[in-house]
């Protein structure tokens, strides 16, 4: 049997599908499954022992060539479809739900396609079969695992797999050593930005944070973050006392993977690293404004979600109308609180 799993982007959502991948190839031991993800996230996958193939969709680059060379980039794109045609998959699988995953299911050829029954942009008019899901609010992860039901995929465990390769080891080890990182210490990474501009905390409150994590606590601290974050990083690091590490845009993401499984703890907003450190195993502490924890939090018992009781919180809008209200209610001596509470504990 060739099996096609479907979720595309983004970083945190590929994350919440990777279990997936684990309950199937434990359904379907001797299948042929394939993974079709864009370049962004093609990371997580690679060295997946669950995935016997990767198909990165060229989206991005198809976006960007569009403008200029309509004809030509279409052209491309049926000759990308042809040839994933080839692989003449039984069932194509697609957690993502959105236009371009059930086209993208559509256009694989799978003799069976599966999909979500809530599914958006009229994505469900490409499924054959629809999987209802539960009208109470239940984790991402839970969801992709509710719709791989359909391919009679159950899941007692919940896997990620994400492998690092012995260079990518290496490679942590290395950046830990430059940066001159105690083990004697408690090692905390903090990522502070996100995408959307109403998840951010404040910097000088991270500042603050950050300066009491490394006097009075003894911890190392690391920043992390995409290369875009790299200056918001470096302001935050300007407006404190004590020394830190900025490591944002200097790691991919299987390095980013390793830091965090080395660090005790994990702090920062609903975005990808945070996902990444659960994934990991990483104790994590998050900070919750816009969105919604009970579906994006951080999956497991060993975390702490903090949440600002405003009205307009979990607005789900990515720029904030009400002055970051929700964000703004979390405050310095809630989080050392937290950070407290998880420290005792592990120890």
């Amino acid at each position: 049997m060739k099996i096609l799993l479907i979720r595309l982007s983004a970083i945190g959502d590929v994350i919440h599908a990777l279990p997936v991948a684990k309950a199937t190839r434990e359904r379907y031991p001797k299948a042929e499954i394939t993974w079709i993800v864009e370049d962004k996230a093609k990371d997580l996958v690679i060295g997946n022992p669950n995935i016997d193939n990767i198909i990165i969709l060229p989206k991005k680059e198809w976006k960007r060539e569009f403008k200029d060379k309509k004809w030509s980039t279409l052209k491309k794109a049926r000759s990308f479809f042809k040839e994933l045609q080839k692989h003449q998959f039984d069932i194509a699988l697609d957690v993502h739900g959105l236009f371009k995953s059930a086209l993208t299911a559509y256009l694989s050829g799978a003799k069976k396609r599966v999909g979500p029954a809530n599914g958006r942009e009229g994505s469900t008019l490409f499924y054959q079969q629809k999987v209802n899901l539960p009208t109470e609010e239940i984790h991402q992860i839970d969801r992709n695992l509710q719709i791989a039901q359909g391919i009679d995929v159950q899941a007692d465990d919940v896997d990620f797999d994400i492998i690092l390769l012995p260079e990518e080891k290496r490679r942590v080890a290395q950046i830990l050593e430059e940066l001159g990182i105690e083990d004697k210490r408690v090692l905390v990474t903090i990522n502070p930005y996100t995408s959307w501009s109403s998840k951010n905390w404040l910097n000088q409150r991270w500042a603050e944070v950050a300066d009491n994590l490394i006097k009075n606590l003894n911890c190392e601290v690391i920043f992390t973050g995409g290369p875009a974050d790299r200056a918001g990083v470096n302001e935050i690091i300007d407006l404190m006392k004590e020394r830190s590490h900025n490591l944002a845009g200097k790691t991919n993401l299987k390095e980013l993977a390793g830091i965090y499984d080395r660090a005790d703890l994990f702090i920062g907003c609903d975005t990808g690293p945070m996902h990444l450190a659960a994934a990991m195993g990483t104790s994590v502490i998050a900070l919750f404004g816009p969105t919604n924890p009970k579906t994006h939090g951080p999956y497991g018992d060993n975390n702490i979600v903090l949440r600002g009781d405003t009205q307009c919180k979990c607005c789900w809008k990515r720029v904030c109308q009400h002055d970051k209200e929700c964000m703004k209610a979390i405050g310095v001596a809630d989080l050392l609180g937290a950070v407290n509470l998880m420290l005792r504990s592990e120890t």
